[in-house]
């Protein structure tokens, strides 16, 4: 049996894909990767990280059925112990073409390994009781009243996320705008290719029809998509445009706001709208990475300093609350003025940014 290996690295766009890899080459690969070295560089090399969820992942399909075994870091600073979340999927027998998944948490280097080697040998009895046993268990410890509550659940969760990822709490406009930007796009792209049939549109995209926006969280619809869960096509078009988006010319802002002037910022902007939305929920702005953005010289006097950045609200308990709800977006260009120094100001994106899965990683 061959198998499929993923290897996302933090500093780098694309993953390492291995095809047709055996049970030998598995293991070895997973055991190449130094996972406290990667931790220690990304705390010195923070301003370098593309992916701050990366992972190992190793993949087998017989007769359509495909199974997957990912395997991430649970561990922040770089002094922490090495422990690591790790997540099986598995096809639902009971309904073709659907997929169950179960992740265990503070799993330590040697059941990692241990679950390599169980995969790879299709060791069955290794992936029930550790993965398949205890989610049917979780399942069906509360009878058939809490099947249809966690289903009704599961639902609110799906329904909940897809607004949150995709619609953003009441931003239907812009986010609608948005998807017509990747459908335009991606038309472009296929009108190129019939015109020129020497150009590789698969590698190819015209970002002057890409509105600035933050991309698609990949990680989310990717395990949407691989779970055979429906996917809208305009999704579908905008994951496929996020995953292959050059970010390359990104460069992160050595001038930027705190978390605290980024809420001014925004409170400044919308004022007793959003106030009342903060309180309300107890909460604070809290800014993600900043990217350099081009200065503009308006209506507003000369420019000094603008980034990017993504931000989110979270509650006293650490809670990430997301943008809340109108008028609050997802990001926003922060803009110094030379007629008063030191203070930031919010205003429209200007440039396309990833999902900053740093800002959200409580979420996974």
């Amino acid at each position: 049996m061959s198998f499929k290996i993923s290897i996302q690295n933090p500093f780098e766009q694309q993953e390492h894909i291995t095809e047709n890899a055996n049970a030998s080459i598995a293991l070895q690969l997973f055991e190449e990767i130094d996972w406290a070295t990667i931790a220690q560089e990304m705390y010195h090399r923070e301003d370098e990280v593309i992916h701050y969820l990366y992972y190992y992942e190793i993949a087998s399909e017989v007769y359509g059925a495909k199974r997957t075994l990912t395997i991430t870091p649970d561990f922040d600073a770089p002094n922490e112990a090495s422990v690591f979340i790790t997540r099986y999927e598995y096809p639902d027998n009971a309904k073709p073409g659907k997929y169950l998944d179960y992740e265990i948490h503070n799993s330590h280097y040697a059941f990692a390994k241990d679950c390599i080697t169980a995969f790879t040998a299709n060791n069955q009895q290794f992936l029930t009781e550790h993965f398949e046993a205890p989610r049917a268990q979780n399942i069906n410890s509360g009878g058939c009243f809490k099947k249809v509550f966690i289903g009704f659940l599961v639902c609110c969760i799906a329904l909940i996320a897809f607004t949150h990822f995709i619609i953003g709490w009441n931003h239907v406009h812009t986010h609608i705008s948005n998807l017509k930007a990747y459908i335009v796009a991606s038309e472009s792209n296929a009108a190129d290719d019939v015109s020129e049939p020497g150009v590789d549109t698969a590698t190819n995209i015209d970002y002057a029809t890409v509105a600035p926006q933050v991309l698609l969280d990949t990680i989310y619809w990717k395990r949407q998509i691989e779970k055979g869960e429906f996917v809208p096509e305009e999704v579908r078009a905008a994951y496929e445009i996020a995953i292959r988006y050059d970010f390359s010319q990104l460069q992160t802002g050595d001038e930027r706001p705190n978390s605290e002037e980024a809420e001014s910022a925004i409170l400044y902007r919308y004022k007793e709208d959003v106030k009342q939305l903060l309180e309300r929920d107890k909460a604070h702005i809290r800014i993600g990475k900043c990217y350099k953005a081009e200065l503009q010289n308006g209506a507003n006097g000369e420019e000094t300093a603008r980034v990017t950045a993504m931000i989110c609200a979270f509650d006293k308990k650490g809670n990430n609350l997301g943008n809340i709800q109108m008028p609050l977006d997802i990001a926003y260009d922060f803009v110094q003025y030379a007629s008063d120094p030191g203070t930031w100001y919010i205003t429209d994106l200007s440039q396309t940014i990833p999902y900053d899965y740093e800002l959200n990683k409580n979420k996974y």
